[in-house]
C-alpha cells in the first residue's frame, strides 16, 4: 500500500502551492503535496496552522480537533464524519507511514462550513481564522428587582422591576466589525459615523441592560474584530441560544439630497424579501461575506438552503413577534420614522435556529439620525428599549407557554 501511495505521489506533476494560513497579522504556510488525483496536505501540520490537534482512532482512522469540531477521516475512504453528519469528498484519505494526508477539499470547503471561525478565500488562496472570543457565556447571578436599570432622563431607559423567570440566553450581535466597517455618513456635513462603532457600542449597553434584567447573554463580539457572518449564527446555536438580536445601522443606496433626508428605524426577521427596500437593505447587509472571502457570498448548495429554511421557519412567528415588540418600543421614543417590521433573506439570520431579528435603529446617511446614534445618551436609550422589549416579548411568550423552554 506504501509503495503505492509514493508511486502515486511521485507521478503528480507541477509544484503544488503551499497553503496559506492568516490569523490577523499572522502568516504560517502548510505545504501542498501534489498527486495525479488532486491535492492533499499532512493533517498534523494542519493541525497545527489552525491551532487545533490530531489523534489516532484506530490504525486506519484519524481525527482532527478544531475548536468543539471533530472531523473524523478513514484511510481510503472518500467522507469525512463531523459528529453525525458525513460529507462527502473528491478525494480519499491516505497514509504515508506515520504521516496522514487529508484531501485539499477539507480546508476549502468542509472546514469553513462546519467549523466556527475559518473560512478560505479562493481568490487570495488564503484559509483565514477568525477571533470567535464571544463563545462562551457569562453568568451574572440573578438580580434582585431594584437591581434593574436606574432611572435616565427618557422613559424608554428605564426598565421595571420583573417577575422571577427561568433564566434565558439572549445571543446580542453587534453588525460588522474589523475591516468591514458597514456603512459610515453621513451625506453631507455632520459627525462622523462608522457602523461597526455604533453597533459595538449599542451592542454593550444592551447586553448591559439584559444581564441586569436577569438574562444570560452572549455577544459575538465584544471588540472591533470580523466575525463571518455565518459563524454568527453557529455560536448562538452551539451555545443553545433563546433569542438572536443584530444591531445594524441603515444607509441609503443613493447620495443626493433625497437620499440625505431618508431617515426612520425598522426590524427584520428571516424570510423572503416582500418589498424592494427589503432586498436593497438584504443586499447591502450581507455584502459584508466579501470582507470574509474576498468574493461575493456563494449561492449554497440546494439541501443546505432547504435544511436552514425548515429550522427557520419553525420560529417564523415568535421572530416576528419579537420584531414587532421591538418596533413598538422604539415607536414611543425614537424621533425617525417607524419603518414598520420588514422581512428579508439575511445572511446573518440564515443559521440561526431561535427567534432572531436584525434591528436597523436609524439611519447614518441622515446628518440628524447621525448625531443621535453617536450620542452616547441615545445609544443608551436604544439599548434599553431594546433591552425592555426583549423583556416584554419573554413575559408575553412564557406566558402564552407556561414558561416553557423553546
Amino acid at each position: 500500500m506504501i509503495g503505492c501511495l509514493l508511486l502515486f505521489l511521485q507521478t503528480a506533476v507541477g509544484a503544488p502551492p503551499n497553503l496559506v494560513v492568516r490569523h490577523g497579522d499572522a502568516i504560517r504556510t502548510v505545504p501542498a503535496i501534489a498527486t495525479v488525483g488532486g491535492l492533499y496536505v499532512r493533517a498534523d501540520l494542519l493541525a497545527v496552522a489552525l491551532g487545533g490537534s490530531t489523534h489516532n482512532v484506530a490504525t486506519s482512522r484519524y481525527r482532527l480537533t478544531l475548536g468543539d469540531a471533530n472531523f473524523e477521516l478513514s484511510e481510503g475512504i472518500p467522507f469525512v464524519r463531523r459528529d453525525t453528519i458525513v460529507i462527502p469528498l473528491g478525494l480519499p484519505a491516505l497514509r504515508s507511514g506515520q504521516t496522514f494526508l487529508v484531501p485539499y477539499q477539507l480546508v476549502t470547503s468542509v472546514i469553513p462550513r462546519f467549523a466556527t471561525g475559518f473560512n478560505y478565500d479562493v481568490e487570495a488562496g488564503e484559509f483565514r481564522i477568525f477571533s470567535t472570543a464571544a463563545r462562551r457565556v457569562v453568568e451574572r447571578p440573578v438580580p434582585p428587582p431594584a437591581a434593574a436599570l436606574p432611572a435616565r432622563e427618557n422613559d424608554a431607559a428605564s426598565m421595571p422591576p420583573r417577575r422571577p423567570r427561568q433564566r434565558r440566553l439572549v445571543v446580542v450581535d453587534a453588525g460588522h466589525g474589523g475591516p468591514d466597517g458597514g456603512m459610515s455618513g453621513p451625506i453631507g456635513p455632520g459627525p462622523r459615523i462608522v457602523e461597526k462603532e455604533v453597533t459595538l457600542a449599542v451592542s454593550k449597553l444592551l447586553a448591559e441592560a439584559l444581564r441586569d434584567s436577569g438574562l444570560n447573554v452572549l455577544m459575538t463580539r465584544t471588540t472591533d474584530t470580523l466575525i463571518a457572518l455565518s459563524d454568527r449564527g453557529r455560536i448562538a446555536n452551539r451555545n443553545k441560544g433563546d433569542l438572536f438580536v443584530s444591531i445594524h445601522v441603515n444607509a441609503t443606496g443613493g447620495r443626493g439630497a433625497a437620499a440625505a433626508r431618508e431617515r426612520g428605524y425598522e426590524t427584520y426577521f428571516l424570510a423572503e424579501a416582500k418589498t424592494e427596500e427589503a432586498s436593497r437593505v438584504e443586499r447591502m447587509e450581507n455584502e459584508a461575506v466579501k470582507f470574509e472571502t474576498g468574493a461575493y457570498a456563494p449561492k449554497g448548495d440546494p439541501l443546505s438552503f432547504i435544511i436552514n429554511d425548515m429550522a427557520q421557519n419553525e420560529h417564523l412567528r415568535e421572530s416576528n413577534d419579537l420584531a414587532e415588540t421591538i418596533q413598538g418600543g422604539f415607536r414611543r421614543f425614537h424621533p425617525g420614522r417607524d419603518r414598520g417590521v420588514q422581512q428579508a433573506n439575511f445572511a446573518v439570520l440564515r443559521g440561526s435556529y431561535m427567534p432572531a431579528v436584525l434591528v436597523e435603529i436609524g439611519f447614518g446617511t441622515n446628518a440628524d439620525e447621525a448625531a443621535y446614534l453617536t450620542d452616547r445618551v441615545r445609544q443608551r436609550e436604544i439599548a434599553a428599549s431594546v433591552a425592555r422589549s426583549v423583556m416584554d416579548y419573554l413575559d408575553h411568550y412564557e406566558a402564552r407557554v407556561g414558561g416553557g423552554t423553546r
